[in-house]
């Protein structure tokens, strides 16, 4: 196995380990001179000692002499010496005089000096002088009394002076020898407690070491586990560390490369670490490991690969190690990041593109936008942005539900996506709001003709749920000339897709200036609305429906209008719109509806006749897709007390196309309460003719865009309108034909049998009290006695208050 070497430190030599050597040496050293001390003063005690004893036995023999002295002066003085015994005596002399000699030889020996040179001295000139005395005493008797004589004279001088000497050498040896033995003993006494004193030093200081190297013992101990568990972390973790050397290549690598890249531990030794990084990555981790090797850079992520062929995220950990004697190299911590990479860019993605559809989001497109314009500045080129709002969308979750719109918008996603240039942006921006952002434009036509692709791929029925739907959007135009900004950009189109929806919706416009204040105006509307609801500023105007046979009023349709404060009349193409987006259209409705059914039992009472006119009033998808509306029309009916067959309501043809089944259910309920159902501005849809005899209508109003052109001679146009009043006589209905404005457009539709009209050409939409009076003026015709474009004219104008008014919707 592979052991980190940076994980093993060096041994430290500890220099705690030589204090009990030196203190023990220096006791030894201080014990054995203490010891040395004392030995020197017992030698010296003891020479002394010695000298002394001989000193003494000097003066022994220096008094012996003395006693010799006089023992031999006695003999000389009574006579008893002779010859031989004058002899015997100066031999006797001799003797005593050499071992004082020999002594006083010793003496100097063991003590040199002064004193003891003076009585070897002495000690050589008695032995000489004996030598002598020794001589003379053997030749006669005489001569040796007379030599003992010479004997005493000549050397008592030189004994009394030796004994002397011998007595001061003596007691200064023996103060000498004392003294010595007093330093002996203090110094033996003194080297037992030192030596006592310095054991309990050195005890106590190897207890300490003792206690130290247990502790620096447990100390490693520790350590020795500590790395075992690093070991253990290094080579069975997750990250790898790896070591290098100043060339970057790899010196040693944690067994744990097997679990991260697949290798083998060593496999990668002396190989240049970079060596398995991404060929797009290799540069950069260069240039990392180098900044990091002179200590600059630390972190970096980086594209390393697998064993077995694939990449992975790694994120990078460099330290710089190389002065460290236990590394000696730049260690790399690395780790697989790759899982966090994924969610980074999960988050990423969702942080800029829209959950439910996939497309870009509100941000991204931003972002997009800006960088687009920022290009244009440094190149020149023209940009454009196209707004786009579902119609009708909030109606589809009203009714259907959430999870329905949602499909619709995936579905509606999904068209526009691929419609798109790669270059270009598809985004959702929230709702049923979408946009695209065209980059570089080659003109502004290009972005017309995506807008009518998006608008022609948008009007395919779409399945949802099991119901086919069809959608269509109102899409704004916004083109960039390089000097406004993003958000203003975004806002423009924005305006533009609202002039679209005010037009007709399923449309498209580009942006002008002038589009700016109806978009103020729309903004500011749709903050009154409810204010005006509830301050009931609203009232109905009421058009004719003309039988183009008698022309006598066999019905009228309710107009309704808004009494503004400050902005005086305003048609119902002002603010329809912004009610059906806000949802106020469903209580307007309602009231819309009481109103016009208790005017109509008003003139029902008032004409007091059996054929009495009947009320048409407009419904709302939304009105109908609220599922008590039949039950809020019953109860109209019961308030008002109109005779149901006397009401009719209208919805447009584009309306049979969204969620038939529904619609289908709601008008059969109403046709059970005895009322009856129109079908307004009948041949604009694109499904009505294929689905039109399943749904219950009784009337069918041909749109105002056909009779318009009855006024040319075009045989063509009077054909389709004559196929479409054959249609509606087929399927037992009644058709009227809608924006009649000329007497000719009325003659053709006589001439082809059309039974009903309505327009300017009979009337304009007018008060209650305008209408009363022409049913009272015609109340007694029953057949067509003038033409029908002569109808009480006169008396219409005459009546109707002034208005700046046009034929609502």
């Amino acid at each position: 196995m592979i052991h980190p070497a940076f994980l093993r430190r060096p041994a430290r030599p500890s220099g705690s380990s030589w204090a009990p050597l030196a203190i023990g040496l220096s006791s030894a050293l201080v014990v054995v001179a203490m010891v040395a001390m004392a030995l020197v003063a017992r030698a010296s005690s003891d020479v002394h000692r010695r000298a002394q004893v001989v000193a003494e036995e000097i003066r022994a023999s220096s008094e012996e002499m003395s006693a010799f002295k006089w023992r031999t002066n006695t003999e000389v003085l009574t006579g008893t010496a002779n010859l031989s015994t004058s002899g015997a005596l100066v031999t006797e002399g001799a003797k005593i005089l050499s071992q004082l000699s020999d002594k006083a030889a010793r003496l100097e020996k063991l003590q040199p000096g002064e004193e003891t040179r003076r009585l070897a001295a002495d000690a050589e000139q008695l032995i000489a002088g004996s030598v002598q005395a020794l001589g003379a005493t053997q030749s006669s008797a005489a001569h040796s009394k007379a030599s003992l004589t010479r004997i005493q004279d000549q050397f008592q001088p030189i004994l009394d002076r030796m004994d002397r000497e011998a007595q001061l050498v003596a007691k200064h040896q023996q103060q000498v020898a004392t003294q010595s033995l007093r330093w002996w003993l203090w110094a033996s006494i003194g080297s037992m407690l030192l030596g006592v004193g310095l054991l309990g030093v050195l005890g106590w200081r190897m207890a300490s070491l003792q206690r130290r190297s247990l502790m620096a013992e447990e100390k490693r101990a520790m350590e020795r586990r500590s790395e075992m568990r690093i070991r253990a972390l290094v080579e069975d973790s997750s990250d790898v560390v790896t070591v290098l050397d100043r060339d970057l290549h790899v010196r040693w690598q944690a067994a744990s490369v097997r679990g991260l890249l697949g290798l083998e531990p060593g496999s990668l030794v002396e190989t240049p670490i970079a060596a398995i990084a991404h060929p797009d990555d290799q540069p950069l981790f260069e240039s990392f490991l180098r900044a990091t090797a002179h200590g600059k850079a630390d972190t970096l992520r980086a594209r390393l690969r697998h064993a077995d062929g694939r990449w992975l995220h790694v994120e990078i950990v460099a330290r710089q190690r190389f002065s460290d004697p236990a590394v000696g190299g730049l260690v790399l911590n690395m780790r697989d990041v790759s899982d966090r990479i994924a969610i980074e860019n999960e988050l990423r993605y969702q942080a800029f593109h829209d959950a439910l559809t996939g497309l870009a989001n509100r941000a991204l497109l931003e972002d997009r936008l800006r960088h687009a314009l920022a290009a244009g500045l440094r190149t020149p080129r023209r940009l454009a942005v196209l707004f786009i709002d579902l119609d009708d969308f909030k109606l589809i979750n009203d009714s259907l539900g959430h999870n329905a719109g949602d499909l619709v918008l995936q579905r509606v996603a999904a068209r526009i996506d691929p419609i798109v240039r790669p270059t270009d942006t598809a985004a959702r921006l929230g709702g049923d709001e979408f946009a695209v952002l065209i980059d570089d434009l080659d003109n502004d036509k290009d972005a017309e003709d995506i807008a009518r692709r998006i608008l022609a791929v948008l009007r395919d029925d779409l399945v949802v749920e099991g119901r086919e739907l069809t959608v269509s959007a109102s899409i704004g135009i916004s083109v960039s000339d390089g000097s406004i900004q993003a958000d203003e950009l975004l806002r423009n189109a924005d305006t533009a897709m609202y002039a679209a929806k005010a037009s007709g919706k399923n449309s498209m416009q580009a942006f002008q200036p002038s589009m700016r204040r109806s978009t103020v105006e729309r903004f500011e509307l749709r903050t009154e609305l409810p204010r005006a609801l509830e301050q009931q500023e609203f009232y109905l105007d009421y058009q004719p429906i003309v039988s183009l046979d008698t022309g006598q009023i066999a019905g009228v349709e309710a107009l309704v209008r808004w009494q503004h404060p400050t902005r005086g009349h305003l048609a119902p193409d002002r603010f329809v719109g912004l009610a059906e987006e806000t949802g106020l259209i469903v209580p307007l409705g309602s009231w819309i509806l009481e109103q016009a059914c208790a005017q109509a039992r008003q003139w029902e009472v008032a004409v007091r006749q059996r054929a009495s006119i009947y009320i048409s009033v407009n419904v709302s998808i939304r009105q109908l897709r609220e599922d008590d509306f039949p039950d809020t029309v019953a109860n109209i009916l019961t308030r008002t007390t109109l005779t149901p067959r006397l009401l009719v309501l209208e919805l447009t043809e584009g309306l049979l196309a969204d969620d038939r089944d529904l619609i289908m259910r709601q008008l059969q309920a109403i046709k059970r309460l005895g009322a009856r159902v129109a079908i307004d501005d009948f041949g604009t849809g694109y499904s009505a003719l294929s689905h039109l005899q399943r749904f219950p209508a009784d009337i069918l109003k041909v749109d105002k865009s056909f009779i318009d052109q009855l006024s040319s001679d075009d045989l063509q146009n009077t054909n389709l309108v004559q196929g479409i009043i054959n249609l509606g006589e087929s399927l037992h209905l009644d058709v009227i034909a809608e924006g009649i404005e000329e007497p000719r457009q009325a003659d053709q539709l006589h001439a082809i049998r059309t039974r009903f009209g309505q327009g300017f050409l009979f009337s304009k939409p007018t008060r209650p009290s305008a209408i009363l009076t022409i049913l009272e003026e015609t109340r007694s015709t029953r057949t067509r006695t003038q033409p029908a474009t002569t109808v009480s004219q006169e008396t219409i104008e005459e009546l109707e208050p002034p208005t700046d008014t046009i034929r609502g919707t």
